[in-house]
């Protein structure tokens, strides 16, 4: 259930870890994402992390060359349960040494893997139950509904699936002993509600950008989406999900996109709206709502760099 949402004032959306670094910088990439939120909404701020990468070192060595920290982070939200967005947070909660907040889905923790030639690979959460993360600190609320985080601020809660087009992948998980088809139910996001619109901030949006941008415009009752940023699943996407997809962006003021959104993803969202795509890296610190679009994304300037080379 949502409250009365209200609008943000601004945010400050910093990536620390992603499967890229951008050219010249002193960051550590790795597969997976992680992002922290800085948000305003007058007199109230909070900060979130969203996600924690497939390694927490990298957004840890990350965060201090950034000039950022964990110290006011009151809220860790899970958007899936992949290895890629989870994996780093055994060493996130040691790091932020006090009890914490963790926002996910109630099938966070069930298995999910690959049925591969080779055998069986497992990439949802492993080697960890929830009774050991909470031995390190979480403090788990796992609900399937939407949930105000802040003023302005709301998770999407599990999304509904309406289009044909965007299809379930092959995963698979257990039920009641059986394999069956893994229906991913656990993917979510987070809602920014600012004046120029919606922002939209995915994991890996396995239920698809065109039902995450329906169900957020749903839930919240606002229809502009100002920007989209995170990954959009369409490596390996097929044609219909990618045409599809890129003409629903077309009504995007801003995509700032990167991790699974794949090579081609980007090249084909790039060719339709030009340079309202920006693509996002380890290290990239996008600032909303955007002023001065020559700096939609930012990095740390030359003399920080300087300071990493040895």
């Amino acid at each position: 259930m949502i409250k009365e949402l209200g609008q943000l004032a601004e945010a400050t959306i910093s990536i620390l870890a992603e499967d890229t670094i951008e050219f010249d910088t002193p960051f550590v990439g790795r597969f997976g994402l992680s992002v922290l939120l800085e948000l305003r909404a007058g007199d109230s701020e909070k900060h979130i992390l969203f996600d924690t990468n497939s390694a927490a070192q990298p957004l840890l060595h990350n965060l201090k060359i950034m000039g950022k920290s964990l110290d006011r982070v009151s809220t860790v939200y899970l958007s899936h349960c992949h290895y890629d967005h989870t994996d780093g947070l055994p060493r996130v909660l040691e790091a932020l040494q006090r009890p914490v907040p963790v926002l996910a889905h109630p099938e966070i923790f069930r298995p999910c893997f690959e049925i591969n030639p080779d055998g069986i690979r497992h990439i949802g959460i492993t080697g960890h139950s929830q009774s050991d993360f909470e031995r390190l600190g979480a403090v788990f609320t796992l609900t399937r509904d939407p949930l105000n985080l802040m003023t302005g601020v709301v998770s999407t809660g599990e999304i509904e699936r309406l289009t044909p087009f965007e299809e379930l992948e092959d995963l698979y998980t257990i039920s009641n002993g059986e394999v069956v088809q893994d229906h991913e139910r656990d993917d979510s996001a987070i809602i920014l509600n600012l004046e120029h619109g919606l922002v939209i901030l995915t994991g890996c949006c396995h239920a698809g950008i065109v039902n995450t941008m329906t169900h957020a415009r749903r839930i919240t009752g606002v229809e502009k989406v100002y920007a989209v940023m995170g990954g959009l699943h369409l490596i390996g996407a097929s044609e219909e999900k990618i045409q599809k997809s890129v003409e629903a962006l077309q009504a995007v003021d801003w995509v700032f996109a990167g991790h699974c959104t794949g090579f081609d993803g980007l090249r084909r969202i790039s060719a339709a709206i030009g340079d309202r795509l920006r693509p996002i890296h380890t290290g990239s610190e996008i600032r909303l709502p955007v002023g001065d679009p020559s700096r939609a994304v930012r990095t740390i300037p030359p003399v920080v760099r300087a300071r990493y080379r040895f």
